[in-house]
């Protein structure tokens, strides 16, 4: 771990990104439990419900893995959060459009990614920590 003190808007990003990790694997593990039911209130095919729930765990485990990682500073580690809070942020919209019954946990994502975009690149603190 580098010895720069640690901004509070990574430590905040850092928590957000497990909160979403959680949300996402846990939405991840219920719509796996629950496809067929899930797969009817959507009414969307068990198979939709299936390729989407993977999407969420897999997620779930790389954003944790990347909080674990954000604390040494690496621009490289930066860069890879932002691209997947992106498409984090890609997956939100389409729970919300296309899938009724995660619209609630979409939603929820979505704005936790677009918080951590802004700590992460638009926070002056933040900005220093990863030029030094």
């Amino acid at each position: 771990m580098s010895d720069r003190k640690l901004p509070l808007g990574i430590s905040i990003i850092t928590i957000l990104m497990f909160i979403g990790a959680i949300l996402d694997i846990a939405a991840g593990v219920f719509m796996l439990i629950e496809t067929g039911p899930v797969a009817e209130a959507a009414d969307i095919s068990e198979s939709t419900i299936t390729g989407y729930a993977i999407g969420l765990l897999v997620a779930g485990v790389i954003i944790a893995l990347l909080a674990f990682g954000l604390r040494s500073g690496s621009n490289g580690v930066r860069l890879l959060i932002g691209v997947v809070m992106a498409l984090r942020i890609i997956f939100s919209i389409y729970a919300i459009i296309a899938l009724p019954a995660s619209r609630f946990e979409g939603l929820v994502t979505g704005v936790l990614a677009v918080v951590i975009l802004y700590f992460l690149y638009g926070n002056e603190d933040s900005k220093a920590f990863f030029e030094a």
